[in-house]
């Protein structure tokens, strides 16, 4: 057998055993496939993909007997946000079941829960209902909340995009420093998109330069 087949059988065969382990509750294993789906390893996106076939909104909602606990469903709920990379599926109902389990336990949990009814939202973007869950995600974000930091960056960012023909040309500055304290502690998400807007954008001048991924800390994703 060649070494690539030993590390194709041994990276299975560890993928395997994370998923069982995740299917019972293990709140260790999730933590890690979380905070290392990032690098986008095929097996781990993989692994990500079966579980989420299994352990779905009808799952979570059904444990009667406690199998995963608090800290378990944030992660899990996290993870099926799928910020961490554009190759993982938003599963925007197990998300939710997840996080609506757990709200007393943080109260920054209704940010995510705000993210997740922006996302589903068919409404205007300036529309009531939507304006009130942006003022959710900017009370989380004045409060150094990294993920509200960055999916609130996201959402100006894009509308950017969208108004370009419209605005000035220059990149909100708001963007910027929304970005700037979760990128300078190596958050994995905050990097790749500081970058992305590097890549597609004239903003290097005032932005700086792009991040390389040695700065990430995978462990600033732990934010429970």
């Amino acid at each position: 057998m060649s070494q690539y087949d030993v590390d194709v059988t041994y990276t299975s065969t560890l993928c395997s055993y994370l998923g069982t382990k995740i299917l019972s509750g293990d709140v260790e294993a999730v933590k890690g496939l979380y905070i290392n789906i990032w690098r986008e390893n095929p097996a781990l996106l993989k692994t990500a993909t079966l579980l989420q076939e299994g352990l779905t909104a009808y799952e979570i909602g059904n444990d009667e007997n406690g199998t995963y606990c608090e800290e378990f469903l944030y992660y899990w709920g996290m993870l099926c946000l799928g910020e961490q990379s554009d190759l993982i599926f938003k599963d925007l109902g197990t998300a939710k079941s997840c996080f609506r389990r757990i709200k007393h336990v943080s109260p920054k949990i209704e940010s995510r829960i705000a993210y997740i009814q922006l996302l589903e939202s068919d409404e205007p973007i300036k529309s009531d209902n939507n304006v009130e869950r942006l003022d959710k995600l900017r009370k989380w974000a004045s409060r150094q909340d990294m993920f509200s930091r960055i999916v609130l960056a996201k959402i100006l960012f894009y509308q950017y995009l969208k108004e370009e023909q419209s605005n000035d040309g220059e990149l909100p500055i708001r963007v910027i420093r929304l970005l700037k304290e979760p990128c300078q502690k190596g958050h994995p998400v905050a990097i790749r998109f500081w970058n992305k807007i590097l890549a597609c954008t004239e903003s290097s001048a005032f932005m700086g330069r792009m991040i390389g991924e040695a700065s990430i800390n995978r462990f600033c994703l732990l934010d429970l």
